[in-house]
């Protein structure tokens, strides 16, 4: 029993540093890179049988090969310096955890680094050893260096097309979001104080979204929350997770994106607000198949948080959506039979109306949040949910008493209406 433990730890801590796409993805361009090495030996012996001689002069030989050196040094150091650039320029554009991503994700730099090195020190050592005469076995040698030669400036081609591509803000997050995995997840949320974003796999594409937000670059917006969307519903149709897993992570998952959907409305961007709060409609009704009661709590925490702050910033539209989509899912959580969910939701769109009343938004959206109250008190009262109707009732009076402070003659009407409802349903 103690050897299965001690296996699944170890491969627990080799997917944690290796994942499956990495080791593919080092495997299919070391390949790749052979072949390509294979058909430029291929070509060049072809251009030297033809054209070239069967002996080789030793002392043109020699000025060869140390050109050749001295060329590949200069390309190495020229490639070292705009890789580094390329990186700070990523690092810059959208975050310094991008330099770990590239390292990682970037096999073609170092196989280039490999392969120029062993050129150089395999041409250093035939250069020391090439005879006066010539020979069978040193023209051998020379030819190889003359292959590796090519293939050291063949290799230049797909390595800047790679590395261009890398760069691409659409690359790097399909890059990230192969880390976006349960077990990745769980080793954050345990990770001690002194390192806690560091093995977030969702930060790093955050940092990305944020920074094209910011730019005004929509579809990199767009692209990066719906591949947190659809990685987190890979995540959540998992069997394999127990309860208290899916609970943690859903927390997670949804905590981050409802923080990203309050960034976006306080920088006035109500497209990306709509697209988070799209993907976390997809997440809860995705986890709501697993686990009803969690996916109703979860929704309601992250719509209230998104609710106030447009409420905060007079975003009218996401205001009326997310008052929708509350209602909705109380609707559900009397279909489910759960008083305390439904209480949860009615207490989340009180708070969205309170900051209403707070914001002076118009008393339209108001009344529909007041409405949306009333109709699901008396669903409750219906079904004897005591706690729900209790909630309904305080949260009928902390909108009204938001709005008697308000010099608005519909707000104060609005107060007399709430007075009405509060009557009708003390008196049932």
């Amino acid at each position: 029993m103690n050897i299965i433990n001690i296996i699944k730890s170890f491969k627990l801590s080799i997917n944690e540093k290796i994942s499956t796409y990495v080791l593919h993805l080092w495997l299919q361009r070391i390949l790749f890179y052979i072949l390509l090495f294979l058909f430029s030996s291929g070509i060049s012996h072809y251009l030297i049988n033809e054209f070239g001689t069967s002996d080789y002069n030793m002392a043109s030989a020699r000025y060869m090969i140390s050109a050749l050196i001295q060329s590949e040094a200069a390309i190495m150091a020229i490639i070292v310096t705009l890789s580094l650039v390329a990186v700070e320029l990523a690092s810059g554009s959208y975050s310094v955890r991008m330099i770990d991503l590239l390292k990682s994700y970037n096999p073609d730099f170092w196989i280039l680094m490999i392969t120029y090195i062993a050129s150089m020190s395999y041409g250093l050592f035939i250069l020391k050893t090439i005879p006066d005469e010539s020979n069978a076995a040193i023209n051998m040698h020379i030819s190889f260096v003359y292959y590796t030669g090519i293939f050291s400036f063949a290799i230049l081609f797909p390595y800047l097309f790679r590395t261009l591509n890398t760069l691409k803000p659409s690359t790097l997050l399909n890059m990230q979001a192969t880390k976006l995995t349960a077990i990745n997840i769980t080793s954050a949320i345990s990770s001690d104080a002194a390192d806690p974003l560091e093995k977030d796999p969702i930060q790093p594409i955050i940092d990305i979204v944020s920074s094209s937000m910011l730019n005004h670059d929509f579809e990199t917006t767009r692209n990066g929350l719906n591949i947190i969307g659809l990685r987190s519903k890979d995540i959540f149709s998992n069997s394999d997770l127990d309860h208290t897993e899916r609970k943690i992570i859903a927390n997670y998952i949804f905590s981050r994106l409802a923080r990203f959907g309050k960034f976006t409305l306080n920088h006035y961007d109500e497209d990306a607000a709509f697209i988070v709060i799209m993907n976390l409609e997809s997440l809860w009704n995705e986890l709501e198949k697993s686990d009803s009661m969690e996916a109703i709590l979860q929704a309601s925490s992250s719509l209230e948080q998104i609710g106030i702050v447009a409420a905060e910033v007079n975003q009218k539209d996401v205001l009326s959506t997310v008052t929708n989509h509350l209602y909705n899912i109380g609707q559900k959580g009397l279909d489910g039979n759960s008083d305390g969910e439904l209480a949860k939701i009615i207490d989340s769109i009180g708070s969205v109306g309170v900051a209403c009343a707070g914001n002076r938004i118009e008393p339209r959206m108001i009344e529909d949040i007041i409405l949306s109250i009333s109709k699901l008190e008396r669903k409750a009262a219906e079904k004897d949910y005591d706690s729900s109707v209790e909630t309904a009732l305080d949260e009928l009076g902390s909108i009204k008493t938001a709005m008697e402070f308000e010099n608005n003659p519909a707000y104060h009407q609005l107060c007399l209406k709430v007075d009405n409802i509060l009557m009708s349903i003390t008196q049932e």
